[in-house]
């Protein structure tokens, strides 16, 4: 078994500060962490629909090993993947992929501040 540890990171409309809880686990496999992550993220938005609650936003990070910390870091080496929850649904981003566009949106911000080429 390896050790993961998944960040659930929630705010609500209009709050100072976000609800953060981490919890660190062995699971035989990524895919059972990940399926286990999703089911608590799906339970953070049952729980605040029965509670009325507009939530701003919500997700869970997937890390492998003991990762301590709070903060989901997309460019922490062991940064597995993200669950995210919208008005449309739920959705899974890997690592590679939040990468990939994180590193489109920097180039795409160059670009734009070069401006137009001559």
């Amino acid at each position: 078994m390896t050790i993961y540890t998944i960040v659930a990171t929630s705010t609500a409309v209009g709050a100072q500060e976000a609800e953060i809880d981490t919890h660190i686990d062995d699971f035989v496999s990524d895919d059972e962490v990940i399926g286990y992550a999703r089911r608590m993220a799906e339970e953070m938005f049952g729980l605040a629909e029965q509670l009325d609650m507009d939530l701003d936003y919500s997700h869970v990070g997937i890390f492998e090993g003991d990762h301590g910390e709070v903060d989901v870091d997309t460019s922490h080496p062991s940064f597995i993947g993200l669950w995210f929850f919208s008005e449309d649904g739920a959705g899974y981003v890997t690592a590679e992929a939040l990468r990939a566009d994180e590193a489109a949106e920097v180039e795409a911000e160059k670009a734009a501040a070069e401006g137009p080429a001559h």
